[in-house]
């Protein structure tokens, strides 16, 4: 979107979308198909994987590193890591509306809540 605030070194792959109003800061690595929607954020040192999807004002705060295929539900936050150890979201793992991420969510796992725990079953 125009209107979308892109700053410095910031790599985008093919067939990315990145919806208006949000914003992409520093030093951030974005795979392809990467979906971010309205109002979302990406803070500085974060890498995104192929296929990410962010629903609406998704804040994904700096040092996180999202794997390929994961589902960020609208108003989800996701802490900030440290350059020493970033926080991880694995492959596959869906991250439920509103949930505050506090800790690192293994491949394929379902959180909701805040602070942010596995769906029980």
């Amino acid at each position: 979107a125009r209107n979308a605030h892109v700053l410095d070194r910031v790599e985008i792959a093919e067939g990315s979308i990145i919806c208006a109003f949000s914003h992409l800061t520093s030093d951030i690595k974005i795979g392809k198909f990467f979906h971010c929607n309205i109002y979302s954020y990406v803070a500085h040192d974060c890498v995104i994987g192929d296929s990410v999807t962010f629903a609406p004002k998704v804040c994904c705060n700096g040092n996180v590193h999202i794997h390929n295929n994961a589902y960020i539900g609208t108003g989800a936050v996701i802490k900030q890591g440290t350059p020493e150890k970033p926080l991880v979201i694995g492959e596959g793992a869906v991250v439920g509306m509103g949930a505050v991420v506090t800790k690192d969510v293994a491949p394929y796992q379902v959180v909701v809540g805040n602070p942010a725990k596995p769906l029980s079953r």
